[in-house]
């Protein structure tokens, strides 16, 4: 009885802990915005570091949408491993995320 009962109060407590992953996020050149495509929020300007915070472990597929002026806006998409129990972890280990915008008129 004891052993189903620290199993279920184990799944219970894994279930209900906070994950995170962090990316640094760069592009060529500097300076553009980032945005999440899903709700169109404003994520920072370039070079930056996001952490997004989940229930879950499992990797994150995020889509973000990078604009400057004078360079066509340009969408890219990544998977974010949520492998850290603390905001800080992931910061100090983020993934790298690196674009290239291209200039308009070339």
């Amino acid at each position: 009885m004891h052993k189903i009962i620290i199993v279920s109060l184990c799944i219970f407590l894994s279930a209900c802990a906070s994950h995170y992953g962090a990316a640094r996020i760069t592009s060529i050149p500097e300076g553009a915005e980032v945005i999440s495509v899903e709700d169109g929020s404003s994520l920072g300007v370039t070079p930056t570091t996001v952490v997004w915070k989940e229930g879950s472990s499992n990797r994150q597929h995020l889509i973000l949408r990078f604009q400057k002026a004078g360079y066509h806006e340009k969408v890219s998409s990544f998977w974010l491993h949520m492998r850290h129990s603390k905001s800080n972890d992931a910061v100090a280990n983020p993934d790298i995320v690196e674009v290239n915008l291209r200039k308009k008129g070339e």
